[in-house]
């Protein structure tokens, strides 16, 4: 059986990596910053606890030279004890073909033979391809997509909870909560008098922060917080603690909250403060309080930790 292993992008040592496979492996290849391995064992559960290891997929078709006739033979051979799959692609080498065309090629006839594609499928037909002396090869792998997962995450719901920035500064500053709700599929609500800079910052802190899909983020400029949520802000000035805090949240656990949060350089503003339902004071410190970003993701934690 051969593997090939997608690796993270950290630094490590490779041959620590061969090293702790070595009892169970009989050949290491290095390919483009891939690895292909052999070995007579299902190494599966053994991939899945390497930090190292991105993904893996079984080889079931070595290089062949294209000829897209075979590849839908193999891809078929590959994926027939299956009824859902999809297709991933890797090219190697600039060539007059796309992933596209090469979907137009395989799909219909596998659907033909009564498999689908499905976005949660049960396989995932993994189809590479390069150049040599000006001609074109594929190779075909394969993995089940329950393998896939290394990790299962905890499935929390934030759904309630809508975060407010006042007056943010900073490109920074903005970049941190892009992250942070992007990450916990939350709103991003800001409070300003001064819409032209903050979209300015905005826009540099959109620029910075790559892996967002902003089209799928609720981003709004409101002028005031909102009586149709419980008003909850954090601020060192606060007399409730983490305590009161989890306290709050277990009796509102349905009640949709905004997190109110101001900037790094002034905190929340007196007028906002005022208007707040609830107010916390995170952490002993009142030399140095967190900055608004370590401070959401203190409360995310703490939110969190509740629902575990």
């Amino acid at each position: 059986m051969k593997y090939l292993i997608i690796l993270n992008k950290f630094e490590f040592d490779i041959n620590i990596l061969k090293n702790k496979l070595k009892n169970k492996v009989n050949n290491f290849t290095e390919e483009q910053g891939r690895l292909v391995i052999e070995t007579n064992d299902n190494i599966t559960e053994e991939l899945k606890q390497l930090q190292e290891v991105k993904k893996y997929y079984i080889i079931n078709t070595e290089w062949k030279e294209l000829d897209f006739k075979k590849l839908k033979t193999d891809a078929l051979r590959t994926v027939k004890n299956y009824k859902s799959y999809i297709i991933e692609t890797k090219f190697y080498d600039k060539m007059p073909i796309s992933a596209k065309s090469v979907y137009k090629q395989i799909n219909p006839y596998l659907k033909h033979e009564g498999l689908v594609v499905d976005e949660n499928p049960e396989v995932i037909l993994y189809v590479e391809f390069k150049k040599e002396n000006l001609k074109r090869y594929y190779r075909i792998c394969y993995n089940e997509k329950q393998n896939m997962e290394k990790t299962k995450p905890i499935e929390i719901e934030y759904k309630n909870l809508y975060v407010v920035l006042e007056e943010p500064r900073l490109t920074e500053e903005i970049s941190d909560f892009l992250r942070l709700c992007w990450i916990f599929k939350m709103p991003l609500y800001i409070i300003t008098k001064k819409q032209n800079e903050v979209e300015n910052a905005l826009r540099k802190a959109k620029e910075i922060t790559k892996g967002i899909v902003y089209e799928e983020m609720i981003i709004k400029y409101i002028p005031y917080l909102s009586k149709d949520y419980i008003k909850v802000g954090f601020t060192k000035h606060a007399t409730q603690n983490e305590k009161e805090l989890v306290e709050f949240l277990d009796k509102n656990d349905e009640e949709k909250i905004m997190l109110v949060f101001g900037n790094d350089t002034y905190g929340l503003s007196q007028e906002v403060r005022d208007d707040l339902d609830y107010s916390f004071r995170l952490t002993p410190e009142l030399n140095k309080p967190l900055k608004a970003n370590q401070a959401l993701s203190y409360v995310l934690g703490i939110f969190t930790g509740r629902k575990i």
